[in-house]
């Protein structure tokens, strides 16, 4: 049992202190996890200047220790992407050390997907989700990261104004970010939040992940994207089984 995706307090969203979420990985039966707390670089974000790096390391050190032998314990990020940050983003990466390294996106045109009510209304289906996708396909293109998160995590919401998400109208963008993704020699995430939410599949579903296979793609990690206790390990075994069935065999608590 591996997940990857694990929030803490030192994310600006999450409440969660690292021993905590340590102990509740154990008690679900996590063998390897990964603390992937949240970079951003949007003024407007709820996180924007909470990460604390030298805090970080610390509290990576101090659950490494208290957890040795019971609980492998990786230091990531999740970067909140977008090609206006990206120079930031570079210069934020410059002398730190990371095991892994995911690159998200979550804005459109500025504004956070949350606001779904001041983003969806009044938008064909396209006009909603293509340029969420170009922003995906940017941050798999820039170089920076180890895998890719929630690929279509733009339907968490788009779902309530479009209804059940098909991925195959968006299956040119959706085919330029995996070759991007394989090209990078990066992972893709498979974030199984997306079970717990309205799409209720996982972010990116089967049938992106069917057509990732096909494209050559082998390399995925797996994680809860958990920002509370009870959320951790999350799914993490359903999608386990779902990417060893299409061939996904190389399933990693990291990608470094």
């Amino acid at each position: 049992m591996i997940d990857s995706h694990v929030h803490t307090n030192n994310s600006g969203d999450c409440g969660t202190p690292m021993i905590e979420a340590c102990r509740a990985a154990i008690d679900r039966g996590i063998a390897d996890i990964t603390f992937t707390d949240h970079v951003d670089f949007e003024p407007t974000d709820l996180c924007y200047g909470m990460f604390d790096y030298t805090l970080y390391k610390e509290r990576i050190a101090e659950a490494r220790e208290m957890f040795a032998g019971e609980l492998t314990i990786h230091c990531g990020i999740e970067v909140d992407y977008t090609v206006a940050h990206q120079a930031e983003i570079d210069d934020f990466l410059k002398g730190k050390e990371f095991d892994y390294i995911l690159g998200a996106a979550h804005y459109v045109d500025g504004l956070i997907l949350e606001e779904h009510e001041n983003y969806f209304p009044g938008k064909t289906l396209h006009e909603a989700y293509a340029p969420y996708f170009e922003n995906a396909l940017a941050a798999a293109k820039c170089g920076m990261f180890d895998a890719l998160a929630h690929l279509d995590l733009c339907k968490r919401y788009g779902v309530l104004y479009f209804g059940p998400f098909c991925w195959t109208p968006h299956r040119e963008i959706i085919e330029r970010i995996l070759n991007a993704v394989i090209g990078r020699g990066m992972a893709l995430e498979i974030n199984t939040s997306g079970l717990r939410q309205a799409p209720a599949e996982t972010y990116p579903g089967r049938g992106i992940l069917e057509l990732y296979h096909r494209l050559g793609g082998r390399m995925v990690t797996i994680g809860s994207d958990a920002h509370t206790p009870d959320d951790i390990g999350a799914g993490v075994a359903e999608a386990a089984k779902m990417a060893q069935k299409i061939g996904l065999t190389q399933i990693s608590g990291k990608a470094r």
